[in-house]
């Protein structure tokens, strides 16, 4: 099981960043990498 205790729907969780980060709100952000792991590399 991962650290977050269950594994990621891709519509209901992946899919609402991808919303916002093409929301207008969010312009100014550019350069960053987002790591959908849910927790996995918190693990030792």
């Amino acid at each position: 099981m991962p650290p977050m205790g269950h594994y990621g729907n891709v519509e209901t969780e992946i899919g609402r960043v991808v919303v916002q980060l093409a929301n207008p709100d969010f312009k100014f952000m550019s350069g960053e990498t987002l790591t959908p792991e849910g927790g996995m590399g918190l693990r030792l």
